[in-house]
């Protein structure tokens, strides 16, 4: 399993993302469960909801479906219901009249009770409570709030377009009240509730003010049924009260009776002032740790930028190194050259010298004779005959052998002033040269 800091960027995001929605702490259980997932934060979060956050060792169930929800399964949600403040107490007959009818109409009130909830019971199985497989959810909501629209009028709390389990994820990641109400449209009961509770404008500013979040569904639609039976209703219309508790959605009240509506908002003042500094603080931590997760990203995100600031200096550190070896070793290969050069040059001197030496002077009467003399830079001079056909290449030669004369030079005529060529290589004669008589060409140091 990878571990914190191996996450690329994106992999970080979805863990942040993942912790926010379940509020679960544990970062190696996260990642144990988006990498169980394939990293897919939707699937991740469905599945943590429906398992209630499995222990590391517990196995995981995976939806079978290739869809992120599977419409079947029933979200389960935790019951923590107390002692409701919602229902009316029973009134205390005065007097004599009113005791007496109380206890005679005592045994018909109860016979009465018992004949609807065998009624209901009865009827309960005659009902579809089937979920099909394949259904939208999202439609049936829409569905119902475009009939309760038509029934009831557009004034009544806004209800989630979201289904059942999109609510409850909605309300656990945001920290807020749900409430969940559970239509049936032939009941009478339920188009009184609906009626007379949900179209109170008190109750909607209410709502407004705490910013609860409503959802509605009827029971004649698969979705108002998994919800009808995620709360563990009996009958309708049924509405219950959630909210996040320890990483668990927690139904904290259920009403399944008739109830007046300033009953209702009263009840709903109570619960809220009851269980609100409960989500405040879980309000506050999230913000905490909302801040923490960024600051720890800035710090990320600016440790990432020192060490590519690192990296490019280290690149232009080995870029400059590798520059300045690079000019060291041209500089060293042009040193060598110019050693060799120079090398080469006074041993080539050397022999031309041996050659001269040991060379005898042409014979001055031959017609094609031509005495040539040469100064040096440094004012010395000498001269030798030379032949008219002779290889210009011989006055390189001859000049070069001689100690005072520059490792690099040319010759020059001075009237006129230009440059004689001929160099070791020359296969021009003198006299293709322009050398027709006796003359003096003077040594240049190309070097000074």
């Amino acid at each position: 399993m990878a571990d914190e800091g191996n996450l690329n960027p994106e992999q970080t995001e979805k863990l942040v993302q993942f912790q926010e929605i379940t509020h679960n702490d544990s970062i190696e259980d996260c990642i144990r469960i988006l990498e169980l997932f394939e990293w897919n934060v939707e699937r991740a979060v469905q599945n943590a909801f429906e398992n209630n956050f499995p222990s590391p060792s517990a196995p995981l169930r995976t939806n079978q479906s290739t869809n992120s929800l599977n419409n079947t399964q029933i979200p389960n949600v935790d019951s923590e219901i107390q002692p409701s403040s919602f229902i009316d107490q029973a009134v205390v007959p005065q007097g004599f009249f009113q005791w007496t009818f109380t206890i005679i109409s005592l045994p018909f009130r109860f016979i009465f009770r018992t004949l609807l909830d065998i009624a209901s019971f009865v009827l309960s199985f005659l009902e579809n409570d089937s979920i099909p497989e394949n259904y939208d959810p999202i439609s049936n909501v829409e569905e119902f709030i475009s009939y309760f629209d038509e029934k009831f009028g557009t004034s009544h709390p806004a209800i989630l377009n979201q289904s059942y389990t999109q609510a409850l994820d909605l309300a656990k990641r945001e920290l807020k009240f749900l409430v969940v109400y559970i239509h049936r449209n032939e009941d009478n009961k339920s188009i009184k509730f609906a009626n007379e509770n949900l179209t109170n404008q008190e109750l909607i500013t209410l709502f407004g003010q705490k910013d609860i979040l409503f959802w509605a569904c009827t029971k004649n639609l698969p979705e108002g049924r998994k919800a009808f039976k995620s709360i563990k209703a009996s009958r309708c219309p049924a509405l219950a009260i959630l909210l996040p508790k320890r990483n668990k959605m927690t139904m904290v009240t259920k009403i399944e009776e008739p109830i007046s509506a300033n009953k209702l908002i009263g009840g709903l003042r109570k619960l809220i002032n009851e269980q609100e500094p409960e989500l405040i603080v879980a309000r506050n931590e999230k913000e905490e740790r909302a801040q923490t997760q960024q600051i720890r990203k800035q710090q990320d995100e600016a440790f990432q930028e020192s060490l590519r600031v690192d990296r490019e200096r280290e690149r232009k550190k080995q870029q400059e190194k590798v520059a300045l070896q690079k000019a060291e070793e041209l500089e060293r290969l042009r040193i060598q050259e110019e050693e060799n050069n120079l090398k080469r040059k006074h041993e080539l001197r050397a022999e031309y010298k041996k050659l001269y030496e040991s060379k005898p002077e042409h014979d001055a009467k031959n017609p094609e004779a031509i005495r040539i003399g040469f100064k040096f830079p440094e004012g010395s001079r000498v001269s030798r005959i030379f032949l008219r056909t002779e290889s210009s290449s011989e006055l390189y030669k001859y000049v070069f052998s001689n100690d005072q004369c520059p490792l690099n030079f040319e010759l020059n005529l001075l009237q006129p002033n230009r440059k004689i060529e001929c160099s070791e290589q020359s296969q021009l004669t003198i006299q293709e040269i322009g050398i027709e008589k006796p003359i003096l060409l003077y040594v240049i140091d190309q070097d000074a």
